[in-house]
């Protein structure tokens, strides 16, 4: 268990990201813009849209996947983000 430093709670303001995160506990998502044959599984952003009047982002995390299609004797690989 790490032990935090103790501060003011009026001296909040003042904590760097690294112990705010510490506090509050982190997120982070490694995901990918757009998804390869070799990316399969690994997480994507599947929508992202920023709302201009109140100033956030959403994001939607999706799943890479793979669509196969056989054209005659050829297979067609189709990544995307579901």
């Amino acid at each position: 268990m790490k032990k935090l430093k103790r501060f003011a709670l009026n001296d909040a303001r003042m904590l760097s990201r690294e112990e705010l995160a510490a506090i509050e506990g982190g997120l982070t998502i490694d995901a990918v813009d757009n998804c390869t044959v070799s990316t399969s599984g690994r997480p994507c952003v599947f929508y992202s849209d920023y709302n201009s009047s109140d100033g956030h982002q959403t994001i939607v995390i999706g799943k890479c996947a793979v669509k196969y299609e056989q054209f005659g004797s050829t297979v067609i690989a189709t990544p995307y983000c579901m």
